[in-house]
C-alpha cells in the first residue's frame, strides 16, 4: 500500500486493542478498508463477538475517513452511530469498509459495514460526526 497520512501516527489505545490495520484508503472515492482482530477475549456467552466490540470496530472504520479526507486537519467526533447487526461474528479477522457520503464544514455523514473472515456482512452502520480542528496530537477545538 502507498504511504498515507496515517504512517508514523501512533494508533489510539482503543484502535490498538481492536487490532486496527489500514488496508486501503481511497481519498478520491472517500472510502477506507481496515482490518480488525476479532479476539476471543471479545466474545459473549454464546461464543460470538459482543455487539459493543463490533460497534467500536464500525466507529473505528468510519472515524478515520474524516481525518483522511481533510488531510489530517480535522477529526470527527461521533455524534450518532446507528448499527444493524445482521449476522453473528465469530472470532477472527474482521474487515471494515467505510465511505464518507457527505463532508460538510461542521458535519460529516458516513456509512459502512463489517465483513467476517468468510466475507459475510455481519453489521452495517450509518454515522454523523462533528468536525473539529486537529494539530499534531492536540484534540482541542
Amino acid at each position: 500500500m502507498a504511504s498515507t497520512l496515517f504512517d508514523g501516527l501512533e494508533a489510539p489505545p482503543a484502535a490498538k486493542l481492536l487490532g486496527w490495520k489500514l488496508l486501503v484508503l481511497d481519498i478520491e472515492a472517500g472510502t477506507i478498508e481496515v482490518e480488525f482482530d476479532g479476539k476471543t477475549a471479545f466474545v459473549n456467552s454464546t461464543g460470538y463477538i459482543q455487539g459493543g466490540f463490533l460497534a467500536a470496530m464500525l466507529d473505528d472504520t468510519l472515524g478515520p475517513i474524516t481525518f483522511a479526507m481533510t488531510e489530517g486537519k480535522t477529526l470527527g467526533r461521533t455524534i450518532d452511530l446507528h448499527i444493524h447487526y445482521l449476522k453473528p461474528a465469530l472470532p477472527g479477522r474482521i474487515v471494515g469498509l467505510g465511505k464518507i457520503t457527505q463532508l460538510g464544514r461542521r458535519i460529516a455523514y458516513l456509512e459502512g459495514h463489517l465483513n467476517d473472515q468468510d466475507g459475510n456482512v455481519v453489521a452495517r452502520a450509518t454515522s454523523s460526526a462533528m468536525m473539529f480542528g486537529y494539530k499534531h496530537g492536540n484534540t482541542s477545538t
